[in-house]
């Protein structure tokens, strides 16, 4: 964001009365751009000023806050988050004109349980949205939601079912018309996943790298997600047994999630201690701590 923009943001934030006089529809589109493009402490200013401006309604305020939870739980604010997406389950689950919506919530709210570990209650959700959106014949939405399952199949060690879950995600974005490229980065990069669970690096390496072009596509090359492609990437270059490549795209990985979201945040720690992991078990630490 440049720096007009960004005194602009201040100014309006700091004159909330005045900055409740704009168009909330408005608003909501600006606040999921926001977080779209990885602004998310901006992303978050807007949508809680959304969420308790009493000017939205049904299913907008159920998306404000699928927006609000979304900003909150990349910042690893996952208390927060939780109580955003509660809220906005809470709202969609009672409109049955939009299920799509309902559906997202569910995706989003079990993203969050995966990310903490409680896949008992991940699951449930996800297989609720699969369900809705069969229903409804999204086949891009419902092959999202296949390649959530089968990265939830992975967590568990379930590479069978993860194989028949993206399987079926394959089948069902043939079918749809124009998938986007961040639905097709993350089927890939959970192909990659079971590639590399199954002792396949070669092709882990090569989905990954499919994947991490599709983020820079869409995100630019500053954006957490394109860090997080290279510490994905650098991890399977580990198993294939090129450690040169894999410490060094771990390295752009860091320093990019780092820019994008700051050391203390969750997503860098892991990166971390995966880095550190590789170097471990390469005998490559002393180096390590000079780049």
């Amino acid at each position: 964001m440049g720096r007009t923009k960004k005194r602009l943001l201040t100014v309006l934030f700091a004159c909330a009365p005045l900055f409740a006089q704009v168009n909330p529809h408005q608003r909501l589109k600006d606040a999921l751009v926001l977080e779209q493009q990885g602004h998310f402490s901006e992303a978050i200013t807007v949508a809680e000023l959304l969420t308790g401006s009493n000017q939205l309604a049904g299913v907008e305020l159920g998306r404000a806050y699928l927006v609000l939870g979304s900003a909150y739980r990349i910042k690893g604010r996952f208390v927060e988050a939780q109580a955003a997406f509660d809220s906005s389950h809470r709202i969609l689950s009672g409109d049955p004109a939009n299920v799509s919506d309902y559906a997202s919530a569910l995706d989003n709210y079990a993203g969050l349980y995966s990310e903490i570990g409680q896949l008992q209650i991940a699951a449930p959700m996800w297989i609720k949205a699969f369900h809705l959106r069969e229903q409804g014949g999204d086949h891009a939405a419902v092959g999202v939601t296949l390649t959530a399952l089968a990265g939830l199949a992975l967590a568990q060690s379930r590479t069978h079912d993860a194989r028949q879950y993206l399987k079926r995600a394959s089948d069902e974005m043939k079918l749809a018309p124009d998938p986007s490229d961040d639905d097709l980065a993350v089927f890939f990069e959970t192909q990659a996943w079971l590639e590399l669970a199954q002792g396949h690096p070669s092709p882990a390496v090569a989905g990954y790298q499919r994947s991490l072009e599709l983020c820079r596509q869409t995100r630019g090359e500053t954006n957490w997600l394109v860090g997080w492609e290279h510490m994905l990437g650098g991890k399977a270059y580990a198993q294939s047994g090129d450690t040169k490549r894999a410490l060094a795209d771990m390295q752009q990985g860091l320093a990019i999630i780092d820019h994008a979201l700051g050391s203390r945040n969750p997503k860098y720690l892991l990166a971390q201690i995966a880095y550190s992991q590789i170097l471990d078990r390469t005998g490559s630490h002393a180096a390590g701590r000079t780049t």
